[in-house]
């Protein structure tokens, strides 16, 4: 059973890709990615939601629960992980796992880096499910969002081994990636 009508649309997509792949009419791969954050971009949920209000002077937020693992990529490594696919003929015809730091950490634990790089102490305030609806109202981007909650109410952990051992790719870390983003 899925989890969200968005990722309904996503098994169909991939289903429908791989199916012509198997059958000889179509060369492509699939490219999977977490949430992004990285320097300099707009509309990651953790910057947004982390870094941006820790700027503001306010508390950090977090969905649902943030003693779950929840998994990120830093966007330089999907950019390097993108183009390595896009330039290895053997890599066509399959499912790949973009590379993220294999570290498993909690949003406590992220927002703990964030206050650490930023040299702050900001509490998490923590986003219900009820408190997501009702910013919807209000703010397009919630709008979407409570869909996509099951990646917050269990851990959301995102395995990359496949991609990191057969191209010998080391990951930005949580720490280093932070570190960047905060300075």
């Amino acid at each position: 059973m899925l989890s969200s009508k968005k990722g309904q649309v996503r098994r169909d997509i991939a289903d429908l890709i791989m199916t012509e792949v198997a059958a000889g009419r179509l060369e492509a791969l699939i490219a999977r990615a977490p949430d992004f954050y990285g320097p300099d971009i707009n509309n990651s949920v953790l910057l947004e939601l982390v870094y941006k209000n820790i700027l503001k002077g306010k508390r950090p937020n977090w969905f649902i629960d943030a003693s779950k693992k929840h998994s990120f990529i830093y966007t330089p490594d999907a950019a390097k992980a993108t183009a390595i696919l896009g330039n290895t003929p053997d890599a066509y015809n399959q499912v790949w796992h973009l590379p993220t730091d294999a570290a498993t950490l909690t949003g406590e634990e992220l927002i703990a880096l964030f206050n650490k790089e930023m040299n702050t102490n900001k509490k998490l305030m923590t986003l219900s499910l009820f408190m997501l609806k009702l910013l919807g109202f209000f703010m397009p981007l919630m709008r979407e969002m409570p869909e996509m909650m099951y990646q917050y109410d269990r851990d959301y952990f995102f395995d990359s081994s496949k991609f990191t051992q057969r191209f010998n790719f080391i990951p930005t870390t949580y720490q280093q990636g932070i570190k960047q983003v905060a300075s």
